[in-house]
C-alpha cells in the first residue's frame, strides 16, 4: 500500500519506504511506530512537526497520537542533538553520586550548555531522568549505550571516543 501527501516530505523517497517498511513490519500497523521514529531521530538527530506529521500520515494515526510518543520516550528530542549524544542521569541515586559537578564539567569539557549541539554537530549533553543504573551512578550513557559512572576521567576521555 503507498502513502501518499499533498504536501513535500521532510524524508527521502529510501527513507519513505523504511518507514513503510516499519509500519508493514508487524500484524497491526502503529506497533512499528517506534521504531519509525528512532529512524527519524537517527536521520534528523531530532523531531520536527514536519517530520511527525509525516510519520502520523504513513502509519495513519492522528498526529496527536505520534506526538505524544515522540515527545514521551527520552530516546527522542525536539532540539538537534550532535552525532555522539552524551546523556547524564540525574536521578536521586545519580544526583547523590555527584551528576551536578558533572553536568558542569560536561558543559566545560564539550564547550556547549546543555541541550546544544557544538559548532561541528559532534556533540550534545542533556541530563536524564532515572537511568536504571544507580549502581554506577552518575549514570552515564553515549548514544544510548550505557558507558558507566561519569567521573572527571570518563567526562575528560569523552571527545578522544571515536
Amino acid at each position: 500500500m503507498s502513502v501518499t501527501t499533498a504536501t513535500k516530505s521532510p524524508f527521502t523517497a529510501e527513507q519513505e519506504a523504511v518507514l513503510l517498511r516499519w509500519k508493514n513490519e508487524y500484524p497491526y500497523p502503529n506497533m512499528g511506530l517506534v521504531e519509525a521514529l528512532r529512524s527519524v531521530q537517527d536521520w534528523n538527530r531530532r523531531m520536527t512537526p514536519e517530520c511527525v506529521a509525516r510519520v502520523a500520515e504513513i502509519f495513519e494515526l492522528p498526529f496527536n497520537r505520534v506526538w505524544g510518543v515522540a515527545t514521551f520516550f527520552p530516546t527522542f528530542t525536539q532540539w538537534k542533538t550532535g552525532r555522539k549524544r552524551v546523556g547524564l542521569c540525574h536521578g536521586l541515586s545519580c544526583w547523590l553520586a555527584g551528576s551536578d559537578k558533572m553536568e558542569k564539567r560536561l558543559e566545560e569539557t564539550l564547550g556547549v550548555p546543555e541541550k546544544t549541539c557544538t559548532a561541528d554537530g559532534e556533540y550534545s549533553w542533556e541530563s536524564m531522568e532515572c537511568l536504571g543504573a544507580c549502581e554506577q551512578g552518575p549514570a552515564l550513557l553515549v548514544n544510548d549505550r550505557l558507558v558507566g559512572a561519569a567521573t572527571e576521567e570518563t567526562v575528560a576521555k569523552l571527545k578522544e571516543s571515536k
